[in-house]
């Protein structure tokens, strides 16, 4: 089956190429990962994860995707990434993650067209490639506040390098239908509200529309910088033109064997997405330093309160110790453990933190992941 699927989408490419004999690139990222809930109060994690204090079974969390490039003529390349994403009872989704065109002006400035990954956040470009960060698992904090993937429309993107420096400016514009898990604080109202019968991993559709942002970074040196922010309308629970932004800071150094990852985001909604999308502010700080194929790191990370204050926020800090091992070129081994502190006190009954119920003690949680490249 597998090999079917490759074929068709080999095929296509090759159809819509101006030769039959066009030249196509195929390449891969995989993570794999187990999973464990230390809690005694058998409460899972965000989206149930390590379901009730049991090593994780299931293939949530780990992925598959492939990439198919080639070049259409010397100003026109396409791409496209197909995934097969990891979920309760070993079940996969396969579906397109990217697919677009890109035309380019010059040596400096493209524009693609089509379905784009969208560059919310500092690692958004390669979240789901696991090799290309130090993490087991991108921290929740941060990386759970925005779940839309990709943008169906036009992107505009710079890039330059002077005297060492790279200088990249993205502007997009478009659409998307995306899907989002219930937030476990909000769970009781939204079955309230909607007459529905939700549970926490629950994944309700949402399409956002009129969607405008930019993306911009500064690197040189083992250093980066970068800023971003997107404003856009919501359709969800029946109701259109809600209103939602997102925006974000980050750096990272990778320089005389030291490592840092550093982020900080705030989401903004209006009226009639509070219970499923409430303001909220996140960040994380990682510190690492290369020993040879080791690279010992350590995170701390919150989530709490928005420029609105909500119920609805999940609130919790986290800390976790972790380790990276260079198994080849390719592959890498990590394992971390993430100590997590909820808020003891929380107004709603349905959860503390990104706990899927209401939680009163610390948490670790154990990963276990192996990243590779092909």
């Amino acid at each position: 089956m597998k090999i079917r699927v490759i074929n068709i989408i080999t095929g296509v490419l090759v159809l819509f190429s101006p030769l039959s004999y066009a030249e196509i690139d195929i390449s891969g990222y995989a993570s794999f990962k187990a999973i464990a809930n230390s809690n005694d109060q058998k409460v899972s994690y965000y989206n149930g994860l390590a379901p009730e204090g049991e090593i994780n079974t299931d293939s949530r969390e780990s992925n598959l995707g492939i990439q198919f490039s080639t070049d259409i003529s010397p100003k026109m390349d396409m791409t496209v990434v197909m995934s097969a994403r990891g979920g309760p009872s070993q079940k996969y989704n396969f579906e397109t993650e990217w697919a677009y065109a890109n035309y380019k002006f010059n040596d400096d400035l493209s524009l693609r067209i089509g379905k784009v990954k969208g560059p919310f956040y500092m690692v958004s470009d390669y979240k789901d490639v696991g090799y290309a960060y130090p993490w087991a698992s991108v921290p929740d904090e941060v990386y759970s506040t925005n779940p839309i993937r990709s943008v169906n429309g036009l992107d505009l993107v710079y890039q330059k390098t002077i005297n060492n420096v790279t200088y990249l400016g993205e502007l997009y514009y478009g659409s998307g239908n995306n899907t989002s898990f219930i937030l476990p604080t909000s769970l009781t109202d939204l079955n309230a509200a909607f007459s529905s019968s939700y549970t926490t991993t629950s994944q309700v559709s949402f399409k956002t529309h009129d969607m405008l942002g930019f993306n911009a970074s500064v690197s040189f040196d083992g250093m980066s910088f970068r800023l971003g922010y997107f404003d856009t309308k919501v359709d969800a629970f029946g109701q259109t033109d809600l209103e939602g932004s997102f925006g974000g800071i980050g750096m990272t150094i990778d320089k005389n064997n030291f490592v840092v990852y550093a982020e900080y985001i705030a989401r903004d909604t209006g009226p009639g997405l509070e219970m499923a999308f409430p303001d909220a502010n996140a960040g994380y700080l990682t510190l690492g330093y290369r020993m040879g194929d080791f690279l010992p790191y350590v995170t701390a990370a919150s989530i709490g309160e928005g420029a609105d204050k909500s119920i609805y926020t999940p609130k919790q800090t986290s800390t976790t110790l972790g380790l990276r091992y260079e198994l080849d070129d390719a592959a890498a081994l990590k394992i971390e453990a993430k100590n997590i502190k909820p808020d003891t006190y929380n107004p709603t009954p349905d959860a503390g933190g990104l706990f899927d119920g209401n939680i009163t003690e610390n948490v670790t949680i154990v990963t276990v992941a192996i990243d590779v490249l092909f």
